[in-house]
């Protein structure tokens, strides 16, 4: 998987208590012999074969998979995701064989292309921390000293010959000889710790199991950044939870996402907070502060890990793949778009790790660029530690073909600045790559001071452990099941009101494709939710309209696609039904990571599906559960509601139900467009212009989209009015002024709600000072998110810098540029307020200086 070795669900159990080794003993490998007509020799029950992945394939069985790897040379292993409810799941495909437990997958070896492995690795023993043995001994280990003159201590411990494996993820190997234990760098934790198993005794769904949550598409919707910080706290206080007890030797996240959400097409949508920058960013730094600021403020708790440094969006379209893709950008777009969430989270999340990414981007590699670190590090003070996707070094000579070796491709990352190589080319290549001059042993040691200070600045050379995140207990472990819920339901988004909410007590039916499976509402980089590695713990849509709406439910569902019977079936349940609820979803349709959409439809037979069961007049919701968006199309007008669910994670079902029956109101907004299903055929998935086409997200969109950014209704109605009343035309002059807007927003309904307040400029007139460069239609610089009782009112503060109006010319630099603005304050759909402002300055005032190396 991306930034990991691992895929989906993974589990890497490293466990200090007799139960979890028992756990892990249970789900041991044991090799299953298949026919002799099969082309793979092996199967592996509860083993995830093999880091990386050469490609994803969807809706295979186990057959398929080992035929699809047999047909691919470079392909040495596979390994399928079990946990589908059918028979058919991922299939992924790989060149390696590392080998990791994980329950409700199955890996097999194909026949006579390299040597099978031995059998699966028992779960590392209990750890002992640095500086526990001899710490007077080192004076890496000496708290009196400067934490420099610790580091420089340590690195100069580690000689050419192991710095390799040093740098090298997912996890650097212990140096007994000084007491430095291993380090796993690379847990998974989008929405929820992944590469870990249950602890025994814990709390939660499924008791013991790490706190999952709506997945970042769904999170977005909320508009409400504190509710992200929330999750990004709960992950970090189960990182050290974990920690403490010796169960999982990781306080690194390799998380959030926070790339745009460029096209719909993108297979990794499900993790995109959205498209527009601002959101990107808010999200990222809330996730941030929540994981690595805790009860200690002179400790960082955990560390984060942004992905993917930069301009990545593509998985694998019509051939090209992430790693042959050379994105090019204008430098425009880098400055407007691409940069602006990395920038915030830097600055204002003080975030402490970078993945740069597979692709190219402007005819080098991400992360061999030099430039690239120097925006980091220079322009924008980043002081933590960078590591490569997995194996993205490897890339820069194998799949790129940028360089002709790997000692050249290592030198590329150290000297570019990429600390941390997520594969085996560190390994192999940095020390003959030192020994035979190519590279300068200074960039390891840098390499070296950058990533052992992560683990310093966290504690883990401090003894004694003085710090209170030492005494975080596993009772922390799956405690904060009510932050996620409370995530789901303020994901809720109503596009469509209809005759919601239902009423109680009647007979409601509940059709669709898996509309009882927990499953499809989780999204990717699922942890483990249930102890069994599966999903049985998590309700699915059908369960919770029974349990909360108080009467009569038909659960018509497949597993697999509608045809002529089972719709005239879900026909017949609609008909002997009060009510319907018509759930379609894209949870198969093809992306994810590794595997581009090629449509943004949904699929035939659910459409044929939709409008037979809506035909029969019914009161009726569409809901729909995506990742990426669906194209609801016509569907928009015949369905007499539609609800909006994004991924609503494993407590996504209570919410959906409760929404339904009007015991939570839906506050939820767009953070995408919905374009309609034509926009594919517009618009050239590969190029990574915002204007390409007919433009790219509400910026510079300029067609009539489904639904925009920022849509979402309520049960309830509001007001926005000026207080205490309309703002005169404000005059900025300089790049320090700034002026304040108050808002007053009234719940003038009958129920309690949420409403959520978008702050945009819109350009008007002209602008020559940008020199060509393209104009967005308007630019989000805030947005709020209230709670209001029936009649109940509230005031927002909206304060405006000349900053925030940056536009950039054709050459990326952004400034200030004089004209005319409209200042917008909208609820994204009835409600708008508008105020007049005016940057009257001679020339533009310039904030930045884009790096072009092209």
């Amino acid at each position: 998987c991306c930034c990991c070795c691992c895929y989906n669900n993974m589990m890497r159990s490293i466990s200090l208590f007799a139960a979890v080794v028992a756990v892990a003993t249970a789900a041991s490998v044991s090799v299953v012999p298949l026919p002799a007509a099969n082309n793979c020799s092996t199967l592996m029950p509860n083993v995830i074969l093999g880091g990386g992945q050469i490609s994803i394939l969807q809706g295979k069985t186990i057959g398929d998979c080992c035929a699809a790897c047999y047909a691919n040379q470079e392909c040495v292993a596979f390994t399928s995701d079990t946990t589908s409810a059918t028979d058919k799941a991922s299939c992924y495909l790989k060149n390696n064989l590392e080998k990791t437990m994980k329950t409700g997958h199955t890996s097999g070896i194909v026949a006579g292309r390299k040597p099978e492995p031995g059998p699966g690795p028992a779960p590392p023993s209990m750890w002992t921390d640095a500086c526990m043995v001899n710490a007077s001994s080192y004076k890496f280990c000496n708290t009196s000293m400067s934490l420099d003159a610790r580091l420089e201590d340590l690195v100069s411990r580690v000689s050419m010959d192991i710095a390799g494996a040093q740098l090298t993820a997912r996890e650097s190997p212990s140096m007994d000889d000084i007491g430095v234990p291993a380090y796993y760098w690379g847990t998974n934790a989008i929405h929820g710790m992944q590469n870990v198993g249950c602890l025994p005794g814990g709390q939660g769904l499924g008791p013991g199991c790490p706190t999952s949550f709506p997945a970042p598409c769904a999170q977005s919707a909320m508009f409400d950044p504190s509710i992200t910080k929330m999750m990004g706290h709960t992950i970090g206080i189960e990182l050290r939870a974990y920690y403490n007890a010796k169960a999982h030797n990781s306080l690194d996240t390799w998380s959030p996402t926070i790339n745009l959400n460029r096209d719909p097409r993108w297979g990794r949508n499900v993790e995109s907070p959205g498209e527009d920058p601002l959101v990107c960013g808010r999200y990222g730094t809330a996730y941030t502060q929540g994981l690595q600021e805790g009860a200690d403020p002179n400790v960082r708790q955990a560390t984060v890990t942004l992905k993917h440094w930069v301009a990545y969006s593509v998985e694998n379209y019509e051939g090209v793949t992430r790693h042959t893709f050379d994105a090019n950008v204008s430098a425009f777009d880098l400055a407007t778009s691409y940069f602006p969430a990395w920038k915030m989270l830097v600055q204002e999340g003080n975030a402490m790790g970078v993945m740069c990414s597979y692709n190219m981007l402007n005819g080098k590699p991400t992360c061999g660029n030099r430039n690239l670190t120097d925006t980091l590090r220079v322009d924008w003070g980043f002081k933590g530690y960078i590591t490569s996707d997995s194996d993205s070094c490897a890339d820069i000579w194998r799949s790129h073909h940028y360089e002709g070796s790997g000692e050249n491709a290592t030198r590329d990352c150290l000297v570019s600045g990429t600390d941390i190589d997520s594969g085996g080319t560190y390994k192999e290549f940095l020390a003959p790559a030192v020994a035979d001059g190519t590279l300068d042993k200074s960039y390891v040691e840098t390499a070296l001071t950058n990533s052992y200070k992560m683990r310093f600045e966290m504690g883990l050379f401090d003894v004694p452990h003085k710090s209170p995140l030492w005494d975080i207990p596993t009772s922390v472990v799956g405690a904060s099941q009510n932050v996620s819920l409370l995530a789901s339901r303020k994901a809720m988004t109503l596009l469509k009101k209809g005759d919601l909410p239902f009423p109680k007590g009647k007979k409601v039916a509940v059709i669709g494709t898996g509309a009882d499976d927990g499953g499809i509402l989780l999204g990717n980089y699922n942890g483990p939710i249930c102890p069994s590695g599966k999903y049985e713990c998590v309700p699915g849509v059908c369960t919770q309209v029974a349990a909360l709406g108080g009467g009569y439910v038909n659960c018509t569902t497949v597993n697999k696609e509608w045809n002529n019977e089972t719709i005239a079936g879900a026909v017949d349940a609609a008909k002997g039904s009060d009510y319907v609820v018509v759930l379609i979803q894209n949870a198969f349709d093809g992306g994810g990571e590794g595997g581009d959409r090629t449509t943004i439809s949904l699929s035939p037979d659910q459409i044929q599906m939709a409008n037979a069961v809506l035909a029969v007049g019914k009161p009726a919701v569409l809901l729909v559960v995506n990742g990426g968006i669906i194209a609801l199309d016509n569907l928009t007008m015949t369905a007499p509601a539609i609800l909006e669910a994004f991924m609503p994670g494993p407590h996504g079902a209570q919410a959906i139900a409760e929404t339904i029956f009007g015991m939570n109101n839906p506050g939820g907004k767009m953070p995408v467009t919905m374009y309609h299903s034509d926009y594919i055929n517009e618009v050239d998935f590969l190029n990574m212009s915002m204007q390409a086409g007919p433009g790219r997200s509400y910026k510079y969109y300029k067609g009539t989209p489904l639904f925009p950014f920022g849509f979402g209704l309520s049960y309830t109605s509001f007001d926005l009015q000026w207080t205490p009343g309309p703002p005169t035309k404000q005059l900025f002059t300089s790049a320090v002024d700034a002026t304040k807007y108050t808002v007053k927003v009234t719940n003038n309904g009958s129920l309690e709600g949420d409403e959520v307040v978008l702050a945009f400029f819109k350009p008007t007139g002209e602008f020559p000072t940008v020199r060509g460069a393209p104009v967005p239609i308007k630019q989000l610089f805030d947005f709020s998110r209230v709670t209001l009782q029936p009649g109940e009112s509230t005031t927002i503060e909206f304060n405006l810098n000349s900053t925030q109006l940056a536009m950039g010319d054709i050459d990326g630099h952004t400034g200030i540029h004089p004209g005319d603005y409209d200042i917008v304050f909208t609820n994204g759909h009835n409600l708008e307020l508008h105020a007049a402002m005016q940057v009257s300055v001679d020339e533009p005032l310039k904030l930045s200086t884009f790096r072009k190396w092209w």
